[in-house]
């Protein structure tokens, strides 16, 4: 590794910082990702209007390879809902459809979960049968890691609820959005709201009627991708991304716009020193996160030839908001000495962590064995509780600050420069076994079978809506071995 006390790229840092540090570009282009195109939900007018200017933004930098390629998935479009209190007296309540719940009408008794730990689902089972959950966006207390919505929808199920309710935990937010899957009708309300109930089941039984109108159908959609090429003509890449698509009833300006507009900044800033980068590097938006990671589960099936010649790839959702610019690696301890000295070298403050989770874009990438990260505050995300004002309508521009996007921009730029020009990189594509292994210590073992075991359980339901018969045919469940390329640079 390089000596610490020395800085062999401080003319490149200089350049790199002075371009990030004398420019607005990542906000102005943050205002026209979301005040412009508005969700960038796959499907609507502004998805592909937004997938064509950030093409075209990008060849203005001098990328000249800027394009699009486009996949199709199982879509979604949002219908009207509503909830009905229909005993001990009746009363409507303003919610939102989950996307990817299909058209239906449930009525049953209200089972609240509070914050819905694991445990709870089994032992309240003969309550849950056959009636209605609702639960919170909150982690439970005592949790090592995130209980993500999906979790806490697919255990209601196979413990026998007919519908869900998604609480927000926070206040004054509106109700939250958030993919489901198409198997019970599925429903977002307030924290208001939910409290409201919460109160009435205080006093008694509470019977709840959900009716959805939604439609699951098939939508083209893209990634964007754009090259700066290594000197060196190895085949050896490293790549960085974000999702650029938000949620329909938001503009997603930190989840994820924040880091998409941070990886166009990269490539601007980094394209004006590519005469110095030996290794090529890869700048990718993904489309259709938001409703299941489609966007770069289809980049990995597209580029399948060319993981094995992937160094890193760094995953940057939500990279432009508050906090510190480290990275949370994906099990690769090796790399944390290696970003420390590095961070010396740069006078810059990198943190680093090791973590995992299958509900972000480097999930693909990691269950391919490559080495990887997110972007992000390893301290930040210990003591995270939820999403706040994310995945509700309050995810606006306004909540954006120029200076963390700079922040952002500065720090992973110089990271991604000296990744493609290690000469001695330390870290090494995983097994198959090392990924699940690694998954199990992160405590997401039994989670990535879930929607195995949902799709087993309801495949044995007498009746089934065609949505869900679909789901169960032909939807990804976001497991790993259906995924696993075996790769070694």
């Amino acid at each position: 590794m390089r000596c610490a006390k020395l800085n062999p790229y401080l003319d490149v840092d200089k350049k790199i910082v002075s371009e990030v540090y004398t420019s607005s570009e990542p906000m102005d282009n943050l205002k026209v990702l979301c005040d412009i195109h508005g969700s960038r939900w796959p499907g609507t007018p502004g998805d592909l209007a937004s997938v064509k200017w950030m093409v075209e933004k990008l060849k203005s930098y001098g990328i000249e390879n800027a394009r699009y390629e486009a996949f199709t998935f199982p879509g979604w479009r949002r219908g009207p809902a509503e909830l009905e209190m229909v005993a001990p007296f009746e009363r409507s309540l303003e919610c939102i459809s989950l996307p990817q719940t299909m058209p239906d009408e449930v009525e049953g008794k209200l089972v609240f979960l509070g914050d819905g730990p694991v445990g709870i689902y089994e032992e309240r089972k003969e309550d849950i049968e056959g009636n209605i959950v609702m639960v919170t966006s909150r982690t439970p207390l005592g949790m090592t890691r995130s209980l993500h919505r999906s979790e806490k929808f697919m255990r209601s199920v196979l413990a026998g609820a007919k519908g869900w309710i998604f609480m927000n935990h926070y206040k004054a937010s509106g109700p939250p959005t958030g993919t489901v899957a198409p198997v019970i009708p599925a429903i977002g309300v307030s924290w208001e709201a939910g409290s409201f109930l919460k109160r009435r089941l205080e006093e008694g039984e509470v019977r709840v009627r959900i009716k959805t109108t939604d439609e699951n159908i098939d939508v083209e959609t893209y990634n964007v991708v754009c090259d700066i090429p290594g000197t060196s003509g190895e085949d050896v890449h490293v790549l960085t991304g974000s999702h650029y698509d938000g949620h329909d009833i938001s503009q997603g300006a930190l989840d994820p716009a924040s880091g998409a507009v941070t990886v166009m900044e990269m490539a601007r800033v980094l394209n004006k020193v590519k005469d110095k980068i030996k290794r090529n590097v890869r700048f990718v938006c993904f489309g259709a996160e938001e409703i299941g990671l489609y966007g770069s589960y289809n980049y990995v099936m597209m580029h399948r030839d060319e993981m094995k010649d992937m160094r890193f790839m760094l995953n940057l959702d939500s990279a432009g908001g508050p906090g510190r610019k480290g990275v949370i690696f994906n099990g690769h301890s090796e790399l944390e000495p290696y970003v420390s000295e590095m961070a010396r070298e740069m006078k810059a403050e990198l943190p680093t962590g090791q973590r995992t989770s299958p509900y972000g874009d480097n999930w693909p990438f990691f269950v391919n064995g490559i080495p990887g990260g997110g972007g992000g505050d390893p301290e930040a995300e210990r003591t995270r509780t939820g999403r706040g004002y994310g995945h509700t309508r309050y995810d606006t521009v306004d909540k954006i600050e120029l200076e963390d996007l700079r922040r952002a921009a500065a720090n992973f730029a110089r990271f991604i420069f000296r990744v493609a020009n290690e000469e001695d990189w330390p870290a090494r594509h995983k097994t198959e076994e090392e990924v699940q292994a690694f998954t199990e210590e992160k405590g997401y073992g039994e989670t990535v079978h879930l929607a195995d075991r949902v799709k087993d359980y309801v495949s044995k339901w007498e009746k089934l809506h065609p949505d869900t018969e679909d789901w169960i045919e032909k939807r990804p469940t976001g497991g790993m071995s259906s995924a696993y390329v075996p790769s070694s640079e």
